[in-house]
């Protein structure tokens, strides 16, 4: 009778809330390789005071231990990848690297040596992928490590902020790769194409151009406002509507423009460089590039990515919430899948828009899957196939008020903001919306008329019965 409740109560039990038996497991010989643990009754989780509970919990702790004691633990040597740590460069070498973490970490070589960045190092040592040693550049001494040697070669509290998020998306499944921090060579990921001397000069006219024609802007709205506000304005102006008075209400408060388009967004980056103003401080970037589970992934030659992250430490004396100049710099050096432009689901778009080192990532591409000699699976020219022969459905386009709901929720550019409060991260994102330029207070209907959900649905059904009148007169 007991064994049966015991199933009952282990069936409705979650994993983590039933509780191991080790009684059974211990009595088992180390020689067999493979062992099952079983299960057992609920959780005590108060003590009530008895002998009983006392000696049960005893005696399972006891079985727990001896197991734990008498067991075969260790590595295999065949299995075993050694990563030497280089104290004076704060990095990580693997001369014979194995395992899918080569895939999406670190860079290699020509000699086929990778090379990891501390966090990179220290992540893989924790889950047991590599043992770490200590070893210094140009010299065959090598000394192991323990996971508490490698903490304690933190340079500061930022590096460790940043492995504790770089740690917990890795474990979340994203590929995670460090935005400035570069080992060997410097792979320039940008949407933006690369300046030429003829385009510098072009943008740095429009800047001057720009800033001439925004002081005019900014005074006729400094006139504007000195008008309105006084009682001739009233003599002189006749509101005949609502539209008219909330128009002259949009010209009393000043808004940026924000970059709806790639043109925009192209031209207000080559600008950002010459606006000494915006200087972004050394305390609040770009930390890390967050990119989608791709199989696909190629860390020499990657795609622009989904999410980017920037970290802020909120026990931090010398740290503060970012200000509204430090959230438009942020905002001006972010590089990622624009969705407001395309979805990041088209490759093609992507590979048409993303330069890779100065060069088009689509033509890079090309190069790759023709050369003689590289004969790689061409897992995105097929991709590619395939996207063009399935015929996709159109997607159904929202009402123009639904759009604008989005776009005001959403925004059009936006990041990570990762918050440390005393090792608990927090993922908040922040987003800019534009409400300078969307129309909130006042959409006008099309053509004048002015048409009621409920009349409409009113009609149709007047409509729909009549015409199952007339059909059953003529059928009579």
């Amino acid at each position: 009778m007991s064994s049966t409740t015991n199933q009952d109560t282990d069936l409705n039990l979650d994993e983590d809330e039933v509780i191991q038996d080790w009684s059974d497991i211990s009595k088992i010989q180390n020689d067999n390789p493979i062992l099952s643990i079983p299960k057992r009754g609920e959780k005590d989780y108060e003590p009530d005071g008895t002998d009983i509970q006392e000696l049960m919990l005893y005696r399972a702790k006891k079985a727990m231990f001896d197991t734990l004691e008498n067991s075969v633990r260790g590595s295999t040597v065949k299995s075993q990848v050694k990563g030497y740590y280089i104290p004076d460069k704060h990095v990580a070498m693997l001369p014979h690297a194995k395992g899918n973490f080569v895939q999406t970490m670190g860079e290699t070589d020509k000699d086929g040596t990778l090379w990891l960045h501390f966090f990179e190092f220290l992540y893989l040592a924790e889950r047991g992928t590599i043992t770490p040693y200590w070893k210094a550049y140009g010299d065959n001494v090598e000394l192991p490590l323990s996971i508490e040697d490698l903490y304690s070669y933190f340079k500061n509290q930022k590096e460790m902020d940043n492995f504790s998020i770089y740690a917990h998306l890795k474990r979340l499944g994203f590929i995670v790769r460090s935005s400035d921090q570069y080992i060997i060579t410097k792979y320039n990921i940008s949407f933006y194409p690369p300046l030429d001397f003829k385009s510098k000069t072009i943008g740095s006219m429009r800047n001057i151009v720009h800033r001439i024609t925004s002081s005019f802007t900014s005074t006729g709205i400094s006139l504007f406002n000195g008008i309105i506000f006084s009682h001739w304005h009233f003599y002189l102006k006749r509101y005949k509507s609502s539209p008219e008075i909330y128009e002259s209400l949009n010209k009393l408060i000043t808004h940026q423009k924000i970059p709806h388009s790639i043109s925009d967004l192209r031209y207000e980056h080559n600008n950002v460089k010459e606006q000494s103003s915006y200087s972004t401080p050394t305390s609040l970037k770009i930390s890390f590039n967050i990119w989608k589970p791709n199989p696909t992934f190629k860390k020499k030659y990657p795609e622009l990515p989904d999410y980017q992250v920037v970290t802020y430490n909120k026990n931090v004396s010398n740290q503060s919430f970012p200000t509204y100049n430090e959230l438009r710099t942020l905002f001006k050096s972010l590089d990622y899948k624009f969705n407001f432009i395309e979805d990041s689901s088209n490759v093609d778009f992507w590979n048409k828009n993303t330069y890779n080192n100065g060069i088009l990532r689509e033509n890079i591409l090309d190069e790759l899957t023709n050369h003689p000699r590289n004969k790689i699976k061409n897992t995105e020219q097929v991709g590619k196939k395939q996207s063009v022969n399935k015929k996709k459905t159109p997607r159904k386009e929202l009402p123009p008020h639904i759009q604008q709901l989005k776009r005001l929720k959403n925004g059009y550019r936006s990041f990570l903001l990762a918050i440390m409060d005393n090792g608990i991260i927090s993922f908040a994102k922040i987003s800019e919306a534009d409400f300078g330029s969307e129309n909130v207070w006042y959409v006008p209907p099309p053509n004048g008329i002015v048409a009621r959900p409920n009349q409409n649905g009113r009609n149709k059904n007047k409509h729909r019965n009549t015409q199952r009148k007339e059909d059953k007169q003529s059928k009579k």
